[in-house]
């Protein structure tokens, strides 16, 4: 069967050839399903959108990992959203890390990772003990802990939509510039340079530059199973 997901503002569609569906259940804040697939593996989808496959899904955290500055001593890591734990396996493969705190809004998406996606979840037990999960919104947790401070916060998000927009707002980024330590970077999904400029990187963008963010740059990577086939990261950092 050929799963595909239609997306309205470009009028396309992209398929998977899938073998079966695997699971399907409605969670309070999100339709999630699993496939099956010969060429992909396991495919997870949220509200009818491709999210992740097990085979060739590098190319998302590999660029947003390649965004953070390196740094001789270890790190501090806040992570909103990425419940699927695979950017988490990425950032221990390659970087120095301290602590990684991760506040996802949505247990389901980690217990159905955990069955479907289990390669993200192999970590050694000193790794294991560094990690923090926190099933809240991402929002009103950073809103409520602003005496932590973090060397790099990533907003691991999906486009704005009823839950999300919080994730986008001028309130939010404020609270962010707050728990960053100086010089510390703050890397936000940006969504589709061909779709979103106007409707989420433009905007972004003045905001971020209202609060005192600096350096505010916009980096392009291929992404084969998203709209259109690229995606992007917005990466800024807190100078003091």
């Amino acid at each position: 069967m050929l799963v595909k997901e239609y997306n309205k503002e470009s009028g396309t569609q992209f398929g998977i050839e899938c073998e079966e569906l695997l699971y399907k259940a409605k969670s309070k804040f999100q339709n999630i399903k699993v496939y099956k697939s010969k060429k992909y593996g396991n495919i997870l989808m949220l509200d009818d959108c491709f999210m992740l496959t097990e085979k060739g899904n590098d190319q998302y955290h590999n660029k947003c990992i390649s965004l953070i500055s390196k740094k001789s001593k270890s790190i501090d890591i806040l992570v909103i959203g990425g419940g699927d734990f695979g950017l988490v396996r990425g950032l221990f493969e390659k970087l120095n890390i301290n602590s990684i705190n991760l506040v996802e809004i949505d247990n389901q998406v980690i217990n159905i990772s955990r069955e479907f996606f289990p390669s993200f979840f192999k970590l050694n037990k000193k790794s294991k003990n560094k990690v923090s999960v926190l099933i809240e919104d991402g929002y009103e947790w950073i809103k409520n802990n602003n005496a932590l401070r973090f060397d790099v916060i990533i907003i691991d998000c999906t486009d704005p939509n009823l839950i999300a927009k919080k994730l986008y707002s001028e309130k939010f980024y404020k609270n962010i510039f707050s728990n960053l330590k100086s010089n510390g970077q703050l890397i936000q999904q940006s969504g589709s340079p061909y779709l979103d400029e106007k409707k989420i990187i433009i905007p972004t963008k003045k905001k971020l530059d209202k609060i005192g963010f600096k350096d505010i740059s916009l980096h392009e990577f291929s992404m084969p199973i998203y709209p259109l086939g690229l995606w992007s990261f917005i990466q800024c950092k807190k100078a003091q």
